[in-house]
């Protein structure tokens, strides 16, 4: 009885953890930008806005969002990655969190085409992985074989795993989106994919 309590206490752990980080996150967000903005903008306005850090911080996302799509915004954020890339702790939070966004919302990056399961690292035992290419001309032609290219992730971080190829006929297409995949492995199969949004 006391190890199912446990089991389902970790269980609503693991789900509800991921939210909370976000949520605090977001939150912390939109009071450091009200924080600054807010009251000077008010001040000059001379009356108070409800919701203005929300407005303004989403007004910045943008921005940066445009400066990220422009090539000399883009170059100044790669300098300023390459001055974070410096510092220790620093680097291992930004860069894990930066590659965890851009494997689950896509970038150029990113060349996950869909999710298939392969029976990995054994027979009988089945893996999610993702299509990542088609094999090179050389390599169908040394295996005789239509082979494809998957990346097998790990849980709960999907950025690290295992490259494998193996024949297309081999792997098992799903309906479900690379996304949805994604939260899979990160869940550990906690989260399911919703049946009725494939």
């Amino acid at each position: 009885m006391w190890k199912e309590i446990r089991n389902t206490l970790i269980t609503g752990l693991l789900v509800i953890l991921p939210m909370a980080l976000t949520a605090i996150v977001i939150l912390w967000l939109f009071n450091r930008v009200d924080i600054v903005f807010r009251q000077p903008i008010e001040n000059i306005i001379g009356f108070r806005i409800y919701g203005l850090g929300v407005l303004i911080t989403l007004f910045l996302i943008f921005i940066v969002g445009l400066l990220a799509r422009n090539y000399s915004g883009n170059k100044l954020i790669n300098f300023t990655e390459l001055v974070l890339e410096r510092i220790p702790l620093v680097r291992t939070v930004y860069f894990s969190i930066k590659q965890l966004t851009e494997t689950i919302y896509g970038s150029k990056h990113t060349a996950f085409r869909k999710a298939v399961l392969v029976e990995y690292p054994s027979p009988g035992r089945y893996s999610i992985a993702f299509v990542t290419s088609d094999g090179s001309e050389e390599i169908v032609e040394k295996t005789g074989e239509d082979v494809v290219g998957l990346f097998i992730p790990t849980t709960p971080n999907p950025t690290s795993g295992v490259y494998i190829m193996i024949p297309k006929k081999e792997t098992i297409p799903l309906e479900m989106s690379v996304e949805q995949a994604i939260k899979l492995v990160i869940s550990g199969g906690i989260v399911k994919p919703d049946q009725k949004k494939y």
